[in-house]
C-alpha cells in the first residue's frame, strides 16, 4: 500500500520532482569538479577520506566550498520532495507561510547534514590511524546516518525541531524497522540496475548515465517512497480526510 502511493505520488508529480531534482544532480556534479578526492560508485559521488589528510590548505578550501555545496543542494531537494508529499497525502495548499519555511527547513537539514559528514570525517580518520579494516568503515558510516533516516520528513511534514525530529525518527525505525530494510533494498537493486544498465548499452559513459539517472529519477523516487513510509504512520489521516473533506496534518499513530 505504501508502495502503491509512492507511485502514484511520484507519477502524478514527474514533472515538479524532475525540476526538483536538478539541485540533486548539480549536488553531486560539484562534488565531481573535486575529482582528485572523489570517486564515483553506483551512481553517488563519494570523497576519498584517506586523500583528504594529504592536501594542504587550498586543497582543503576547494573540498570544503564543494561539500558546502553540494550539502546544501541535496538539503533543498530534501525539503522541496517531501512538501510534495506533504501536499499530495495531506492535501494542503502551498501557502506564503509553507513556502517560506522552506529556506529554513532546507537550512536546518544542511546542518544536521554537514555535522554527520564531520562525524564521520572523524571516524574515517580515526579508523586510518587504527588501520583498521574497510568493512568497519562502511558499517560504522551505516550507523552514524541510521538514526536520522527520517529526519527530513519529520522537519517537513511534522514540522519538528531538529532534536524532536531525531527522536521521531529513531522511534519509527524502530517501530516499523521492516520498512527501513525494503526501502535500502529497493534502493540497492535499483541503483544496481541502473549502473549495469548503463555499462551493457554505454560502457563508456556507463559512470556518467548512471549518475544522471540516480540524480534525476531514482533518488526522488527513493526520497518520494521514504516520505510515505513515514506519513504512513498516521493510520486515520486518509479515512478522516475523506469523512472531513479537508486537510488532516497530525493524529494519532498507529499502535
Amino acid at each position: 500500500m505504501v508502495f502503491e502511493h509512492a507511485i502514484k505520488t511520484y507519477m502524478k508529480n514527474t514533472a515538479m520532482l524532475s525540476v526538483f531534482s536538478v539541485s540533486f544532480l548539480l549536488g553531486l556534479l560539484i562534488l565531481i569538479l573535486v575529482s582528485d578526492n572523489t570517486f564515483t560508485a553506483i551512481g553517488g559521488v563519494f570523497l576519498r577520506f584517506l586523500s583528504i589528510p594529504q592536501i594542504g590548505i587550498p586543497g582543503y578550501a576547494i573540498i570544503g566550498l564543494a561539500v558546502l555545496l553540494s550539502t546544501y543542494l541535496v538539503s533543498f531537494g530534501i525539503v522541496a520532495v517531501n512538501l510534495t508529499v506533504k501536499r499530495e497525502r495531506v492535501q494542503i495548499n502551498l501557502t506564503s507561510e509553507i513556502l517560506g519555511n522552506i529556506a529554513r527547513n532546507t537550512l536546518v537539514i544542511f546542518l544536521i547534514s554537514l555535522f554527520l559528514f564531520m562525524v564521520q570525517y572523524a571516524v574515517q580518520i580515526f579508523l586510518m590511524e587504527m588501520q583498521a579494516p574497510y568493512p568497519l568503515a562502511g558499517l560504522l558510516s551505516i550507523l552514524i546516518y541510521l538514526p536520522v533516516f527520517y529526519v527530513g520528513p519529520a522537519i517537513v511534514i511534522d514540522e519538528m525541531k531538529p532534536v524532536h525530529a531525531i527522536m521521531a525518527s529513531i522511534d519509527h525505525i524502530k517501530r516499523y524497522p521492516l520498512r527501513v530494510v525494503k526501502w535500502l533494498v529497493l534502493g540497492l537493486v535499483l541503483m544496481l540496475a541502473t549502473s549495469i544498465i548503463s555499462y551493457v548499452i554505454i560502457p563508456g559513459y556507463f559512470q556518467l548515465i548512471t549518475l544522471l539517472v540516480n540524480s534525476l529519477f531514482i533518488m526522488p523516487f527513493l526520497l518520494v517512497y521514504q516520505a510515505h513510509n513515514y506519513i504512513e504512520k498516521y493510520g486515520i489521516l486518509k479515512d478522516a480526510r475523506k469523512r472531513s473533506g479537508r486537510a488532516v496534518v497530525r493524529a494519532r499513530p498507529k499502535d
